[in-house]
């Protein structure tokens, strides 16, 4: 029987660019997906990379005459509630076919010595005599021997949630934790009319950007609960805002998880990561970068683990909660509750935090002045109601309390619990997105 030095299951994303950086360390790779190969990814086609991210993670950037690519835009916006106060954020994005992005990920791995098997659905764990991970079984009945396996299933997250260890939550990434993406590729009816450059609208969680043909647009929208409940969300965003005249052509609907990561990625012969591990940006529900800042420093660390035909210990894995916890994942946790606070509020709440720059700012204008003043004279002057004031200070207190907590993650795992009940009382006080919705 073949043992692997690493399984990954899934082959989004995470799981091939995770494998491709493992093998690239010598270590023996294979990847499995339940999906054929030639349907990996199909339900969404045009997703949004930034230029920097290329760099970030060593790929080399998609240009014109590469099949996943599309164009290049360099600016984004954001307005308010009821439509002022143009944010611009100066980003230089490149708009490619998100399967075919991947396909390029996938020969890339190949090429670094990574297997994939696709057809290949997970069913359950294998223990050695120890009742330590020893790889899977697949619901063929096959058994595929690892010293590490690695869960990049996304949103079902099979592996995560049957392992009964202290160290590893097994919840479900349910309806309340999540983000339903309904996504509207539309025909401009007006020849004037281009959308060249993404713009947003926060507080309808709702969006207009480039698409790959010249005289269309995406309109889209994230909502929780459910995919009516996202029809709904995309009907109060038009309702409320003035878009170009359109026919649409086709729709694609999405999930994305939109909820705090697990408190461990890590115990004894096992990782999760991306999708299943929550990893995601609390502004917009982008995950391929947000898991990526994961993997980058954890192929080191599984490397190392790995040395010598060892089989990795939660102590020896370790480092990859320190190393995400006390960074990406103090900043996103603090951005988290911020926005629970800021996105409970009125249309005109919502609007004067854009004329104020709280919260949403514009990289060509330099902001001054301190937030709680202008929260206090938008209170003071009838522009900003009490409730929402009082939402968002709590809502950016606890984002504060939680950011400086995850800075003091725990080095090994003998503070780990103690950390963690902290951590569940913040989170309990902070609340879901999902809390904010009253017209479900």
């Amino acid at each position: 029987m073949v043992t692997y030095d690493v399984i990954i299951v899934g082959a989004c994303t995470a799981g091939t660019f995770f494998s491709s950086l493992l093998a690239q360390k010598g270590l023996k790779v294979l990847v499995v997906d339940k999906d054929k190969e030639e349907n990996l990814s199909k339900r969404l086609d045009i997703f949004h990379f930034t230029r920097q991210s290329f760099k970030d993670y060593g790929l080399e950037e998609s240009k014109e005459g590469d099949e996943e690519f599309v164009r290049n835009f360099n600016l984004c916006y954001s307005k308010s509630a009821l439509d002022n106060y143009l944010k611009k954020s100066f980003l230089e994005v490149a708009v490619m076919h998100l399967p075919l992005f991947i396909r390029r990920l996938r020969k890339a791995a190949i090429n670094h010595g990574v297997t994939f098997r696709f057809e290949t659905s997970f069913d359950h764990l294998i223990y050695d005599e120890n009742k330590q991970i020893n790889g899977i079984a697949t619901t063929n009945g096959e058994e595929i021997l690892a010293r590490l396996v690695v869960d990049a299933s996304g949103i079902p997250s099979v592996i995560r949630r049957t392992i009964n260890d202290p160290y590893i939550e097994s919840f479900e990434i349910g309806p309340r934790d999540k983000f339903y993406v309904l996504l509207k590729y539309v025909e401009l009816l007006n020849p004037v009319d281009k959308v060249e450059y993404s713009t947003s609208w926060p507080y309808f969680k709702g969006w207009i950007a480039p698409q790959h043909k010249q005289n269309g647009a995406i309109v889209g929208v994230g909502a929780n609960l459910s995919s009516d409940y996202a029809r709904k969300c995309m009907a109060k965003f038009e309702e409320n805002i003035k878009l170009p005249k359109y026919k649409l052509q086709y729709e694609e609907m999405g999930c994305t998880p939109y909820r705090r990561p697990p408190f461990s990625f890590v115990t004894d012969r096992f990782l999760v990561i991306g999708d299943a591990a929550c990893l995601t940006k609390p502004m917009n529900g982008e995950g391929i970068t947000s898991a990526w800042a994961q993997c980058a420093p954890a192929a080191e660390i599984v490397a190392g683990a790995l040395k010598n035909a060892e089989y990795p210990t939660k102590e020896s894995l370790w480092k990859i909660n320190t190393l995400y916890q006390r960074g990406e994942g103090a900043e996103y946790a603090n951005l988290r509750a911020t926005l629970i606070g800021a996105v409970d509020m009125s249309m005109k709440d919502n609007d004067y935090m854009f004329k104020e720059s709280v919260v949403f700012k514009s990289d060509d204008k330099e902001v001054k002045g301190s937030v709680t003043g202008k929260l206090l004279k938008g209170v003071f002057t009838g522009q900003f109601s009490f409730k929402a004031l009082l939402s968002l200070l709590n809502a950016s207190s606890l984002g504060k309390k939680l950011e400086n907590h995850y800075k003091n993650y725990p080095a090994n795992p003998s503070g780990y619990f103690a950390w963690k009940n902290k951590a569940e009382k913040l989170w309990k006080k902070a609340g879901t997105m999902a809390d904010t919705i009253t017209d479900a």
